[in-house]
């Protein structure tokens, strides 16, 4: 059994250091307490004596305290033996497998999502009308019919059997955009999530109608309230056209607001407005971004609607328009 060294610290050596009066003493304090085993330079670099030579057989005292053995007693063995198996756990038989499953493959990992990242992804636009079918629908909602197209042969000859003066020849009525039209964009905080499609709408009639043809106005929530080409501080009070040209709304009138909501549109401001339109003998249509189920009765006798949705055909625009 080994024996444990005790707690000796450096202040204990200091402390005996302390009581030491030669070199010598302090060399051999400090081997006492287990510091050094050889001699010690001390600061002054000066050679200490040589530590007194121990003779080569332990003393007297350390061999009555040393354990003695009997010349009879074997020596202990430098190594110690591993204690044998137990022969119960030897003897116990081996347990054979019932049967033997195969492991299934390890799925695939799972890809890890992308971090999120500042960058801003604009996602691709899907218009609320067909693509195909826009330029048909533009020119049935603004295309005016006029008594320029070719001779009525039926209606002249019914003139002259009624013995009636031919005073002007009757013509055959046709749709036309040559008189322009004018697009009023409503701004206001119900149609913000229809900007992007107003936006697109604007350039296709554009392209349908003619630039030069196409008046496009802004407007929030009324057009009473002011309405511009620009900015909403440069707006400016409305003012119908001349020419009898065609007013095209892209407003919910107020449909999608709230009720009782700050700065709602009301049925007697559009009313108002369909008088002034109508009194400059132009032709308001609105195109509305909600299903006719939705429509209120004042909305349908104040002016044609048009559903904006792919749903919408030329044949309901065309039955609708006057």
């Amino acid at each position: 059994m080994s024996r444990v060294r005790p707690q000796i610290w450096i202040g204990d050596a200091v402390r005996a250091l302390e009581t030491a009066q030669t070199e010598e003493e302090q060399v051999q304090v400090l081997r006492v307490l287990g510091f050094t085993t050889t001699a010690v330079t001390p600061l002054d670099d000066e050679p200490l004596p040589a530590p007194p030579l121990q003779p080569a057989h332990p003393s007297d005292d350390h061999n009555e305290r040393a354990p003695r053995h009997r010349e009879d007693e074997p020596a202990e063995p430098d190594t110690v033996e591993e204690p044998e198996p137990s022969r119960a756990l030897a003897e116990l038989p081996l347990l054979q497998p019932r049967r033997i499953e195969t492991t299934s493959p390890a799925p695939d990992p799972v890809e890890r999502l992308a971090l999120p990242t500042t960058e801003r992804t604009v996602r691709p636009h899907i218009p609320l009308l067909v693509p195909r079918w826009t330029s048909s629908l533009i020119r049935a909602a603004l295309a005016q019919q006029v008594d320029d197209g070719p001779i009525d042969i039926d209606a002249l000859i019914e003139t002259l059997a009624r013995c009636r003066p031919v005073v002007q020849l009757p013509r055959r009525q046709v749709r036309t955009l040559r008189y322009g039209v004018q697009v009023l964009v409503d701004r206001g905080s119900t149609m913000q999530p229809f900007r992007r499609d107003q936006d697109h709408l604007v350039r296709q009639i554009r392209s349908v109608v003619g630039r030069e043809l196409v008046d496009v106005g802004y407007f929030s929530d009324a057009p009473q309230r002011g309405t511009g080409s620009g900015a909403r501080w440069t707006r400016t009070d409305y003012t119908p056209p001349t020419g009898g040209q065609r007013i095209l709304l892209l407003s919910d009138l107020g449909l999608g607001a709230q009720p009782y909501a700050h700065g709602r549109s009301t049925p007697e401001e559009w009313q108002e407005f369909i008088a002034l339109v109508t009194r400059a003998g132009c032709q308001p249509v609105a195109l509305v971004p909600y299903p006719p189920a939705r429509w209120p009765a004042w909305m349908n006798a104040l002016l044609p609607l048009v559903s904006w949705d792919r749903t919408t055909t030329t044949g309901q625009i065309s039955a609708r328009m006057p």
